[in-house]
């Protein structure tokens, strides 16, 4: 079997009892959206929280008071972030079979001549000719019908090279910016272990004095953060990958999957929480995710509006 055709069994298959990256892309895709309509929940109902209470008798309360439930609320992302890091980590591993990073890694590794062979050999007795092509032989077959498939390969290198080269090129490029260093590396040493490393964490401590009380109050937090610049960029860039090497293959390499409208996947995640957010906020969650992550958007087929 030749390099290409094991690259599509592995990471474009059709055996049901797998999961392969359009899969994992997915996850990570719809994780991403819900984190940020999580982020912008936490913070509407962080404006509720106070230290004071006035009373109609003209009475004050001192204390932590929080009516929207914001501290019950963080614990629950905290827990929630962990499953969502999990599915980044399943995408961008790089040593596990079938996995979004190590198909980077090995398309780094191809040819020209990879794909050469795989048009000419892969199908008994017919030749493949890759979607960048079509339109070329479309126009050939019309002036010259006596053209074998097989030689109208070997007369169009230069294209095939350019599309490969702009592939492997990406995928170098990816594997560069170290996205699964940035995003996976140091969160999984830190929160998937016990405090090995307590110098990365900044502590916090508050007193807050009261008439009859002194409330004290400890906060631990990572100094690192999981930014969603970096996961927008991670994901639009390995789906940029995708449509290059789409373009060169004319096997099943689709990641159309059946969805809502992003605008009402939005809204319905919002609609899970009692507290209701204004619908400016809303809007500009649609927007925002629809213009940072359009190309992972596309490729998935979602339907989204960016008004």
């Amino acid at each position: 079997m030749s390099k290409v055709a094991d690259i599509n069994k592995e990471y474009f298959g059709e055996d049901k009892k797998k999961t392969y990256i359009k899969d994992d892309f997915t996850n990570v895709l719809h994780s991403a959206i819900q984190r940020e309509v999580f982020l912008n929940i936490l913070n509407e109902v962080s404006k509720a929280q106070h230290t004071e209470e006035e009373h109609e008798n003209g009475s004050v309360s001192f204390g932590y008071f929080d009516p929207d439930n914001a501290g019950l609320l963080i614990s629950i992302f905290e827990t929630y972030e962990k499953g969502f890091m999990l599915d980044v980590r399943q995408l961008l591993t790089p040593k596990e079979t079938g996995a979004g990073g190590k198909f980077i890694k090995d398309i780094q590794a191809l040819k020209v001549e990879d794909f050469i062979d795989f048009y000419k050999n892969s199908k008994p007795d017919s030749i493949r000719i890759p979607p960048i092509l079509l339109d070329d032989r479309i126009n050939t077959r019309a002036k010259n019908k006596s053209i074998k498939d097989v030689d109208f390969i070997d007369n169009n290198p230069i294209k095939i090279e350019r599309a490969v080269n702009y592939l492997v090129e990406k995928a170098r490029t990816f594997q560069s910016e170290g996205y699964y260093n940035k995003i996976v590396d140091e969160y999984q040493a830190l929160e998937f272990h016990k405090d090995r490393q307590p110098e990365k964490y900044d502590v916090y401590e508050e007193s807050l004095d009261l008439p009859y009380a002194i409330i004290k109050k400890t906060t631990r937090n990572r100094k690192s953060k999981v930014e969603t610049s970096i996961i927008s960029d991670c994901l639009n860039e390995f789906a940029e990958i995708v449509i290059a090497y789409r373009n060169l293959i004319t096997n099943n390499t689709s990641f159309l999957s059946p969805n809502w409208p992003l605008d009402v996947y939005i809204e319905r995640t919002f609609a899970l929480f009692y507290k209701e957010i204004p619908n400016d906020v809303k809007k500009k969650v649609v927007q925002d995710i629809a213009k940072y992550l359009q190309v992972s958007i596309e490729i998935v087929g979602w339907n989204y509006k960016n008004d």
